[in-house]
């Protein structure tokens, strides 16, 4: 199949939802189809893929967050022009409400149209709400709604009701893997990892409240802190003074370069207060070895509950955090077990089992919206 995967979201500022395409486009290849990635800006390519900018970008506030959104009208103009010279037997749109690139893509479209709704939360979303004037025609269009999590369904169905299909995001069991780890050696400092960007939502503030308690447990633990906009000067403000040495800012670290970081942790760390509809970083990290202390917010409690490869605590409470941290930190045989059942109960999540269900939807063998 000749298919088109669209995102709104820039291309050159790393993400989940790019991440996603990312990884379902390598599979397709991997799969003999024909791919074609459209998105705002430039960024790293996909080897095999054909990338198409859809224009430049602009910050937009959304559900807690920055997207950096093409909303020019030339970006629809020029979407729509791809949808028609591209000659694609399925267009694959991600977040389908969200302007103008996404909802560009569907409307424009010539051959099936799919949708895959990413955001969750408990309030209204601002990118769905931008695009709710074009409801009712981007409803006709989509052939097939898919939702990455139950929390993802409920969001899309208050925008757009109907069926949906419920395909989860996808991990590349390949890149991530616990043999990518360099080796621990014996009586080294244990180390936590955070991954994640420098936004109040994703409550890397309460792991910092808590990791003076985890250091008085847990001696000479380390923390990692790696995401676009973090510095060693800011983590370290938030921290008493003695602690300062034994944390580290990394900035904004490749895709590349993460299963390295993910396999060499000793717990990674998912604080995030809302806004998460399923949780990437921690399908990566349980694929990598490396078990997983996340906040109980429902798109992650889900995936924890469905791999086995972690354990949950209090969203927004640095006292439970940091008993969730020590326990796991000092239970060698506890961390075992964790990591034995993440490394399995992510295969759940595997791209080469994802994308069939992908190929049986795009070819209409799934039900219609």
């Amino acid at each position: 199949m000749n298919i088109a995967i669209v995102s709104p979201y820039s291309w050159a500022h790393p993400g989940g939802v790019n991440n996603h395409v990312a990884g379902l486009a390598r599979q397709l290849l991997r799969r003999g189809h024909d791919v074609t990635i459209v998105a705002p800006d430039e960024g790293a390519v996909v080897e095999g893929a054909r990338f198409v900018s859809a224009g430049r970008s602009l910050p937009v506030p959304a559900n807690g967050s920055i997207a950096r959104l093409a909303v020019a009208p030339p970006a629809r103009a020029r979407v729509r022009r791809m949808m028609r010279e591209g000659a694609f037997d399925v267009v694959h749109v991600h977040e389908p409400l969200v302007p103008a690139v996404s909802t560009s893509a569907v409307m424009g479209a010539e051959c099936r149209v799919v949708g895959t709704f990413h955001a969750a939360g408990e309030g209204r979303s601002f990118a769905y709400w931008l695009g709710s004037a074009l409801l009712g025609r981007v409803a006709r269009r989509l052939d097939c709604r898919i939702a990455v999590s139950e929390p993802a369904r409920l969001m899309a169905s208050r925008y757009l009701a109907g069926r949906y299909e419920i395909v989860p995001n996808g991990v590349d069991i390949g890149r991530f893997s616990p043999s990518r780890a360099p080796g621990a050696d014996a009586g080294r400092a244990p180390e936590v990892l955070f991954v994640g960007r420098n936004e109040r939502r994703k409550g890397l503030e309460v792991l910092l409240e808590s990791f003076p308690s985890v250091c008085d447990s847990v001696p000479g633990c380390r923390l990692k802190v790696i995401g676009s906009g973090f510095t060693a000067q800011g983590v370290s403000a938030a921290l008493p003074r003695g602690l300062s040495g034994q944390v580290e800012v990394t900035g904004f670290v490749s895709n590349e370069e993460l299963p390295e970081h993910y396999a060499a942790a000793d717990v990674f760390c998912a604080p995030a207060l809302g806004g998460e509809s399923f949780g990437v970083v921690l399908i990566e990290s349980m694929a990598s070895g490396t078990p997983v202390v996340a906040s109980d917010i429902p798109g992650y409690r889900a995936v924890v509950e469905q791999s086995g490869g972690g354990v949950t605590f209090k969203k927004g409470d640095p006292e439970d955090l940091a008993r969730a941290l020590v326990e796991t930190l000092r239970d060698d045989a506890l961390r075992g077990r964790l990591s034995e059942r993440g490394i399995v109960g992510v295969r759940q999540f595997s791209w080469e089992l994802l994308a069939p269900r992908l190929e049986s939807i795009y070819s209409g063998e799934a039900p219609s919206a």
